[in-house]
């Protein structure tokens, strides 16, 4: 009988200490556990305000560059729309100036007539080669280079034919040269003018 006391004491005193130990673990796990969570909590929030600052972040560089791209499209619909009606008013006093069928103004001489149209050219031309300067930044590299050879040909029609009328008296063959140029518009004008347009179409997006 007190044989099977002791063992019974000694089986107890061995088993609590386990018991004790298992228990003591559990705590400490369940410590470590209820920290580690609360922690992982606090990442999680820190994480998503930041995921939410970087997103804010996104969105306001995507809202800049679409204000910056519309803003820009506004100036080169203007940019585009202004070159084409001066281009196109240039055209005209060009094709005006230099026709071989012209009605002159009541009290002017033909003479008179002739040095005001190559005063108003000039004038446009010049307008036009300022406003062109300022803005080509907003126009196609191959928009501006079939602009500008359409501008150089239109000088070059010009001054054929204005040689005339600076200096009247000058040789038959500049004379000649002066009143047939008016042909140099179709067939060296107008086709670059159509690749000008062309141009326009592209940077609309048609």
């Amino acid at each position: 009988m007190d044989i099977l006391i002791y063992t019974v004491i000694a089986f107890a005193c061995g088993l609590v200490p386990t018991l004790l130990t298992l228990w003591l673990n559990e705590r400490v796990k369940g410590s470590v556990k209820n920290t580690f969570d609360k922690q992982l909590e606090v990442l999680k929030k820190e994480h998503s305000k930041e995921i939410f600052q970087f997103q804010s972040e996104i969105n306001h560089l995507k809202s800049n560059d679409s204000f910056k791209f519309t803003k820009l499209n506004e100036i080169r619909l203007k940019v585009l729309a202004k070159t084409h009606q001066l281009l196109n008013e240039n055209l005209s006093l060009l094709k005006e100036y230099t026709s071989p069928v012209k009605i002159v103004p009541n009290g002017k001489t033909f003479e008179e007539s002739e040095r005001e149209f190559s005063l108003k050219y000039r004038e446009a031309h010049n307008k036009f080669l300022k406003y062109f300067n300022h803005n080509s930044i907003y126009l196609s590299e191959e928009m501006e280079n079939l602009i500008l050879d359409y501008v150089a040909k239109c000088a070059s029609i010009f001054d054929t034919y204005d040689a005339k009328v600076q200096y009247p008296k000058s040789e038959n063959i500049i004379l000649r040269d002066a009143y047939t140029v008016y042909k140099k518009i179709p067939a060296e004008i107008h086709p670059l003018k159509k690749g000008i347009e062309v141009e326009f179409r592209k940077l609309l997006g048609e």
